[in-house]
């Protein structure tokens, strides 16, 4: 494992084995793809990083439902053949904000039981801070969102996958300005963007997700599915949450829960509220 990685465990980053545009993807291929639930429906996408703990966007939270992952297939809506765990407990990142655009857009959430590894449930890797990946690298967003910008459709029953490039920030900071001729700055530092062709691209029900890069056979995640202007359009890159950039507040957020939260004793006495973000006790 190189070190500009952060391991949580040991087999992070390595698979045995709709987005618009995209194409369905192989049972197995995306083994820390995790669909976050409400009522038993998908409302988005989230990713693997230890046997308790999933990332996925903020602005995917909202306090008072009671969500659920389901982890271990491609099927959005097969439940026989995965495992849907309760969360726990939801560590919203504490400067989340949507002024302007979605900033600070991350969350962790803790499953109540720990899951076992297999050949469909995976962690991924994160990046250190250090960490660059470069422009133009091609790297895949995957989920069950709308296959079509506009239309309002159910997710994908079979998880979708497109590849998609690596533009950094400043770049397609300028992309956006000019598609919406404003002198705003929309896309900032803790953002980074993916872009192939017209049509290749995230969509809503796909935020939260991951976008992935391998790199020395070993699958990174380098950005979360955040926001963009519409799905596909010719020259609009979609946004993500850069994942290097908060790896420090992730790690430091996982290890302190882990310390603090050993036993349902010390959930009730201590998880009520973290300073490392917002704590949610459902």
């Amino acid at each position: 494992m190189t070190t500009d990685m952060y391991a949580f465990g040991p087999v992070c980053g390595r698979p045995n084995l709709k987005i618009v545009g995209g194409t369905d993807a192989e049972e197995g291929k995306w083994p820390w793809q995790v669909s976050l639930r409400i009522n038993g429906k998908h409302v988005c996408g989230a990713s693997l990083l230890t046997s308790q703990w999933v990332l996925t966007a903020a602005h995917c939270i909202f306090s008072y439902f009671q969500y659920t992952v389901k982890i271990g297939d491609r099927s959005v809506r097969n439940e026989n053949t995965s495992l849907v765990i309760p969360i726990k407990n939801i560590i919203v990142h504490p400067k989340f904000s949507t002024i302007v655009s979605a900033r600070n857009d991350l969350a962790l959430l803790q499953l109540l039981y720990a899951v076992n590894f297999t050949s469909t449930i995976r962690p991924i890797c994160i990046p250190r801070e250090t960490f660059q990946v470069k422009d133009g690298t091609k790297c895949w967003v995957t989920g069950w969102g709308r296959t079509t910008e506009g239309v309002f459709l159910p997710p994908s029953e079979i998880l979708q996958e497109v590849d998609q490039y690596i533009i950094h920030y400043q770049k397609c900071n300028k992309l956006i300005q000019n598609y919406l001729s404003s002198a705003r700055d929309l896309v900032v530092k803790g953002m980074v963007c993916g872009y192939k062709e017209r049509g290749k691209d995230s969509c809503q029900g796909d935020s939260g997700g991951p976008l992935a890069c391998e790199f020395n056979d070993t699958w990174v995640q380098v950005g979360i599915v955040s926001w963009g202007i519409g799905c596909g359009r010719e020259g609009v890159p979609g946004v993500y949450t850069e994942i290097g950039f908060y790896s420090k507040w992730m790690v430091a957020v996982v290890n302190q829960a882990t310390s603090l939260c050993p036993v349902m004793f010390l959930i009730l006495l201590l998880c009520l509220v973290l300073p490392l973000g917002i704590l949610v006790t459902l």
